[in-house]
């Protein structure tokens, strides 16, 4: 396999137009020179550096990289599409393009933090359920102390067969493949629209015949009859429970659909992250990211690879088969980012790292994905550990966990995460817990056993107007420490892009516990948390309640990041056990 193909110990050279004796040869060579004016790409040396210029110039000197930079709107004179569209809204919440969310909205969570729950006194069989992508999986068992020698049970659950389908892929080239070999081949099926041909060869060559061999097994068998399979590797095994008709669907995953080039499915995709009509908040998303990011995130807009900036894309010719199950449909919104799922002071740097590509953001989350993924597929090989995927509907599984060979039942977990089905657009809070509370572990058996909630929407649904301004004046005092507030401008130009900045800005500094502190009360949490046996716990242990929160006292870098993001700080997490 090439050398840009397989696991990158450092971030390759940018020279990937260099051509010897009149052929096209991408210079391979391990490069610790950045460009000292983007800090985009490095090179290996001055030569390389200086015939790639033609070519690096066009983003090194993108406008988007100055700090005069303005929008489109603005430039134009003229009201902002948004505006028109959603009355002013925060940008995150109107959505174009398909709604289906492979990546996750909320950066990856280790489930357990035994170092603050368990510490060293982690039960012999321990059992974890999880909901959505394999994220918070592989941040979880990355994390998980060597000095743990019982059993691992996790169970991954979803109703969405797009994200089982992809947990399996990426979880059976996690068991079938090397650690080294494994990690790229996880990103870029993770994330990256066209991967290599030469992963989707290794993919069909070891995956696929897994998945093929059930199939024909099983073809006889009635369309709605749940059937399953078990991979086992060592002390390592993944079982996957499906209705027979969704094997019949998942070789698909692995086969890039008849008469889909490269060339069409860029265009597919683009055709959402490159809509015309959604110009206006593409750049307003831009516009709240630093000016060298802003390159990063166009770039990654256009081409849709998760690689280092200046690594070559020569190799990425074959779309990626999990996003395109039809040859004319890209599954997600044009707000969906791999920058979301994982958290940001973990993938930058905490201060500039001297002379290397520090700006490169995605080339920095591959560079830490890379590292996550390959700490994770190591400690699985020596981890007695057992894997269930599960495309059910919330309310079935525990049901289903009694049978189908599963075999756990009530009070068999030490973590339940329910993401944000906890929500009042999705089960609610009150058939959340009365579904799960039943298999959270009681206290004598595990008194850190929690149940985690993620609550995306409550502090809007309950908001008023007067609470958006109540506070107006110290929210405003705090921005000012980070961005400079020019009233003159406030009152002259609403269709400023710094002032509509200042605007969406200031809801960074609200105070969202009462807000959150009134849902609760208008939903009884207490009541409904005893109704099922269970407590709200008073301080979260496994997740803070606000982790994106800004916190006191933060650096300029923090609030870039957080402003950056496609975050605000309002995202609540909630935390339950059995009652004593």
């Amino acid at each position: 396999m090439a050398t840009q193909q397989s696991l990158l110990i450092q971030v390759p050279c940018a020279n990937t137009e260099r051509f010897v004796e009149g052929k096209r040869s991408p210079c391979l060579n391990s490069a610790g020179n950045a460009c000292s004016r983007c800090h985009l790409v490095q090179y290996c040396g001055r030569k390389c550096q200086i015939a790639h210029w033609g070519i690096h110039k066009l983003d090194c000197n993108s406008a988007l990289r100055k700090s005069t930079w303005k929008p489109a709107w603005e430039v134009e004179n003229r009201e902002p599409t948004f505006i028109i569209d959603d009355g002013g809204g925060q940008p995150y919440f109107t959505t174009f393009g398909a709604v289906k969310y492979l990546w996750g909205n909320m950066p990856a969570l280790d489930m357990l933090r035994a170092t603050k729950n368990e510490r060293d006194q982690l039960p012999d069989n321990l059992r974890l359920l999880f909901a959505g992508d394999i994220r918070n999986v592989v941040k979880t068992i990355s994390e998980l102390t060597t000095k743990f020698g019982g059993k691992c049970e996790v169970v991954v659950n979803d109703r969405d067969f797009d994200i089982v389908a992809r947990n399996a892929i990426l979880l059976l080239s996690a068991l079938v493949f090397e650690p080294m070999m494994a990690a790229p081949i996880m990103i870029h099926i993770w994330y990256s629209a066209l991967i290599p041909k030469k992963f989707y060869r290794l993919l069909q060559d070891h995956v696929l015949p897994l998945i093929e061999d059930v199939c024909a097994k099983i073809r006889a068998k009635p369309s709605e009859k749940l059937q399953s399979k078990t991979w086992t590797y060592g002390k390592r095994s993944l079982k996957l429970v499906l209705e027979k008709k969704q094997w019949d669907k998942l070789p698909f995953y692995l086969k890039v659909p008849a008469g889909l080039t490269a060339a069409k499915a860029q265009n597919i995709r683009r055709s959402v992250m490159l809509a015309p009509e959604r110009k206006d908040y593409v750049d307003r998303t831009a516009y709240n990211r630093p000016p060298s990011w802003r390159v990063c995130f166009m770039k990654f807009r256009e081409e849709g690879i998760l690689a280092p900036f200046g690594m070559s894309r020569e190799d990425f010719s074959t779309p990626n088969p999990t996003f395109y199950q039809t040859n004319n449909v890209w599954p997600m919104g044009d707000g969906s980012d791999p920058l979301s799922g994982w958290t940001l002071g973990d993938v930058l740097p905490r201060a500039p790292l001297g002379n290397t590509a520090h700006k490169d953001v995605y080339g920095r989350l591959f560079m830490f994905l890379q590292d996550v993924i390959m700490q994770f597929c190591h400690r699985i090989k020596d981890l007695n550990l057992r894997l269930t995927l599960l495309h059910l509907d919330a309310r079935e599984l525990p049901g289903i966990l009694k049978g189908s060979g599963v075999g756990l039942g009530s009070n068999s977990f030490d973590r339940i995460e329910v993401s944000n089905i906890t929500d009042g657009g999705f089960l609610g809070t009150y058939q959340t817990l009365k579904t799960f509370a039943p298999l959270l572990k009681r206290p004598t058996e595990n008194r850190h056993a929690t149940i985690i909630g993620l609550f995306l929407n409550a502090v809007h649904e309950v908001a008023t107007p007067v609470d958006e301004f109540v506070n107006f004046g110290s929210e405003t005092d705090r921005l000012s420490r980070y961005i400079t507030v020019n009233s003159s401008l406030l009152s002259s130009n609403t269709n400023s892009a710094a002032v509509l900045q200042m605007i969406e800005a200031r809801a960074i500094f609200r105070n969202y516990d009462p807000l959150f502190d009134r849902y609760m009360q208008e939903l009884d949490f207490p009541g409904i948390a005893r109704e099922v046996g269970l407590v709200l716990k008073g301080r979260n242990t496994v997740v803070e309640k606000w982790p994106l929160k800004l916190r006191e006292g933060a650096t300029q870098q923090e609030f870039d990041v957080l402003q950056a993001s496609s975050h605000l700080g309002n995202e609540r997490y909630v935390e339950w056990k059995v009652a004593a």
